[in-house]
């Protein structure tokens, strides 16, 4: 047996952990709390332990591999606790364990420290050899994550291109389950980030396939209706199994929460809002969010408004971008701006700069780092933030790789990200077609190459300071160098 535990985030007084078995079958579970047994009145399988592909896509095949996700509630917050976990099946025990923290309750002031908070998106594993994992171990002390943001492409499950995908679902959850064991229970790499500090998830497209839920000309399962069927059945199993956050109580709603739901993490004064732009997604393009998103959406504002919470709105894709044009959309993949629900995303976005509040958006996606301001032409003030990290780990492109080396060797040059696209650039205004000239747009900071970025924030009166820093992951420890961008200032008019 082999045992893999990763911290998911959770309230502050709780933790949440994820547990993978390596087993011939389900396992019996005795779970440890600082060396002691913890009651069970304390723990709460918020999923149970079950075979990561669920019965029905097993296709007659034994399971092996044992998923589940536990919560021990009655901790305090911003502490520091070590969770071990005994596995039993006739014949053999194995054991793991995890020293993890709680979430602080509120963001610390300068001299108490910082709260942290790890970026990281878009990691193609074939590509890595161990980097990025080998280098967010390092972040210790005052670089320490307090809290990891996955942002989509945590797994690119349609790759290689020229893969020969099977056409049923049992078969493809076996393949994407796969994925998902290399990533998450390996003893090295992606494994390592995913074990620095509680970890929340948000999807994009490759957790499903290129531009889903639209046909993608590279995946020739998406040409079908049935074909896109068993492949969304299989990926969203694994998603459920790995990432989903599994709230016993979904945000706004209450009761077990749903795929496609958002998932709020707060901090006072900061209130983090994790929504799910991708897994129930509209094909003919009238919404990117579920009607239970938006309603999450409308009451996340109203509440961050009435609690003067600094509000931080993390999604898939960008929120900068432009609609994507017929062609193009249809090959490269679709803005979230294409979408018939854009425009309620962004005047319940913008009610924080009519509130007097600034709001932070976090993304990954596009394959480059950027932080862009939007000043707001009333007030003079910039109101508006975002913050994009991509890629942990570069994915490779078929043809154009090739093409860029042997350019490079032609022309004698050396690029330390050849492979790597420059960021693109912000819009003169933000979201024109709702406010007109109101927000004007300039660009901060960029990163080209692999990174992740840590986000550090300190209280300031009623709100708070954020630094942000990229670090470069190359081979190269002379291109390491990490890069800060100058400090936000985030506070209540």
């Amino acid at each position: 047996m082999k045992i893999s535990l990763v911290p998911r985030a959770a309230p502050s007084d709780c933790i949440r952990i994820w547990v993978g078995i390596l087993a011939p079958h389900a396992p019996a579970l005795t779970w440890f709390l600082d060396g002691k047994p913890i009651a069970d009145a304390r723990l709460h399988p918020l999923r149970p332990l079950a075979s990561a592909i669920p019965a029905e896509l097993l296709g007659g095949l034994p399971a092996d591999n044992f998923i589940g996700l536990f919560e021990i509630s009655g901790l305090d917050p911003g502490t520091a606790y070590l969770v071990s976990v005994k596995a039993s099946i006739p014949g053999a025990t194995a054991s793991a364990e995890l020293r993890t923290r709680t979430l602080a309750s509120t963001v610390p002031s300068l001299l108490d420290g910082t709260f942290n908070v790890l970026l990281a998106s878009c990691f193609y594993r074939p590509e890595d050899k161990g980097q990025a994992g080998a280098l967010a171990s390092q972040l210790n002390g005052a670089t320490r994550p307090d809290l990891t943001l996955l942002l989509g492409d945590q797994v690119y499950l349609d790759l290689p291109t020229l893969a020969n995908f099977p056409d049923n679902a049992a078969a493809l959850a076996q393949r994407f389950e796969g994925n998902y064991r290399a990533n998450w229970q390996g003893e090295t790499g992606y494994s390592q980030l995913l074990g620095l500090a509680p970890a929340a998830s948000v999807p994009d497209d490759h957790e499903y396939w290129n531009n889903f839920p639209h046909g993608s000309p590279f995946i020739q399962n998406s040409w079908t209706q049935s074909g896109r069927d068993n492949w969304t059945a299989a990926a969203a199993a694994l998603y459920k199994a790995f990432q989903f956050s599994c709230e016993p109580e979904a945000y706004h709603f209450g009761g077990q929460a749903e795929l496609g739901d958002a998932s709020v993490i707060t901090v006072e004064p900061l209130s983090f809002f994790l929504a799910d732009g991708r897994s129930k997604r509209d094909p003919g393009r009238a919404t990117v969010l579920t009607a239970r998103g938006r309603k999450q959406l409308e009451h996340w504002v109203s509440e961050a408004i009435q609690k003067r919470h600094i509000g931080i709105f993390v999604t898939g894709q960008s929120m900068l971008d432009s609609p994507a044009g017929g062609l193009k959309g249809a090959l490269a993949g679709y803005q979230l701006s294409n979408y018939g629900d854009f425009s309620y995303v962004t005047h319940a976005l913008g009610r924080f700069a009519e509130a007097g509040l600034p709001i932070t958006m976090i993304t990954g996606d596009v394959h480059w780092g950027r932080v862009a301001a939007a000043r707001d032409a009333r007030t003079g003030r910039e109101s508006i933030f975002e913050i994009i990290s991509s890629p942990t780990s570069l994915v490779s492109t078929v043809g154009k790789d090739q093409l860029i080396a042997l350019q490079g060797t032609i022309k004698g040059q050396t690029d330390a990200w050849p492979r790597h696209s420059s960021p693109g650039s912000v819009p003169e205004f933000l979201w024109f077609g709702d406010f007109g000239a109101r927000f004007v747009c300039s660009r901060m900071h960029e990163q080209r190459g692999n990174h992740f970025a840590l986000l550090s924030f300190t209280r300031s009166g009623a709100g708070v300071r954020l630094r942000i820093t990229y670090y470069p992951i190359h081979e190269d420890l002379n291109l390491r160098k990490p890069q800060a961008v100058r400090e936000i200032l985030l506070v209540p008019d």
